[in-house]
């Protein structure tokens, strides 16, 4: 381990990662419609969309050790979210989600987004919830007209964090150290090089406060019967079952993704419609479980060397996140 670490301040310290990457343009080509369960009957151009979001939710491409770099979440969905509103006979979508959460900022961006969808479409948008709809993950989902769970989900996890490594004492018995020349004195606030000075850790938590308010305001807007108060004495950070959380009304009720299409045609009275999902070019769709998020999101030429491209990038930008990493 300490070989690793050692390995990683290392890495941290040069001037770029190693990053072997693509051209913008064949990472992120026009997205391609992919019928993945035919309507029943021969006489219907009705459509269900999957709107599909998975993995860590992000606003930029972040680069990694050795790999191809993470793509945006917020790029993702907004190519989804466009094709789907080109197509007048999409008539309701089911926005996929299995994700842990990530980045504030990238999850209120797809929140609205997804609202603003629901203004110009005046569609349902009904939100289903995999494996994992935390934090982030349950965000988004509040864009959505009801929230559905399968019934092994876990969702909730209502809060922020900041996870900011300190590896001075490291960089000490290996002879580093950083030289900072600041303007003020809370210019390197958050720095990973030294110990907080007095005062600083008050100002990190207020900013965590106040992201957390905004949390919780946006649950009760959107959640019927749970006003500002229920939602603090559920939003601990704690996750919760499916139903726990239909219990404690954070979700409508627990359903299987193919129930929840079905739920989505008769909100959209509709008897018959296909199914349909979005893909980048040479990826794979096929059924309603198909790999959720943007190709490229997961491609990687070697993969990250045991883990330190990710330690790494954790020691560069620490951040505010919508996020349940334990």
């Amino acid at each position: 381990m300490k070989i690793l670490f050692t390995l990683a301040l290392i890495l941290l310290l040069l001037p770029a990662c190693i990053r072997i990457d693509v051209a913008p343009g064949m990472r992120r080509g026009e997205l391609k419609q992919e019928m993945v369960i035919p309507p029943t009957g021969w006489f219907t151009l009705n459509k269900v969309a999957i709107i599909t979001l998975s993995g860590e939710i992000t606003g930029d491409e972040r680069p990694k050790l050795l790999s191809m770099g993470q793509s945006s979440s917020v790029l993702w969905i907004k190519d989804q979210l466009k094709k789907a509103e080109a197509d007048r006979a999409v008539r309701a979508v089911v926005l996929r989600i299995d994700s842990p959460g990530g980045d504030v900022t990238a999850s209120d961006i797809i929140y609205r987004e997804i609202k603003m969808f629901k203004e110009r479409r005046k569609i349902p948008v009904l939100a289903s919830i995999m494996d994992m709809g935390a934090s982030g993950g349950y965000y988004v989902a509040l864009s959505a007209d009801r929230i559905y769970a399968h019934p092994t989900s876990v969702t909730g996890s209502i809060g922020v964090m900041a996870r900011i490594p300190e590896i001075d004492k490291m960089g000490q018995k290996i002879g580093v150290e950083m030289r900072v020349i600041k303007s003020g004195e809370h210019k390197d606030l958050g720095s990973i090089w030294r110990a907080f000075a007095p005062g600083e850790q008050d100002i990190l938590q207020n900013l965590i406060q106040q992201m957390y308010e905004r949390f919780v305001g946006i649950v009760a807007e959107n959640r019927p019967g749970l006003d500002v108060n229920a939602v603090r004495a559920l939003a601990d950070g704690r996750v919760y079952t499916a139903q726990q959380a239909k219990a404690n009304g954070l979700i409508d009720d627990v359903k299987y993704l193919d129930q929840v299409i079905d739920l989505a045609k008769a909100q959209a009275g509709m008897k018959d419609a296909a199914v349909v999902m979005y893909k980048r070019p040479n990826s794979y769709r096929g059924n309603i479980y198909a790999q959720s998020n943007s190709p490229e999101a997961k491609t990687s030429m070697t993969g990250d060397l045991l883990g330190v491209g990710s330690m790494v990038q954790e020691f560069k930008e620490p951040a505010i996140q919508y996020m349940w990493k334990p």
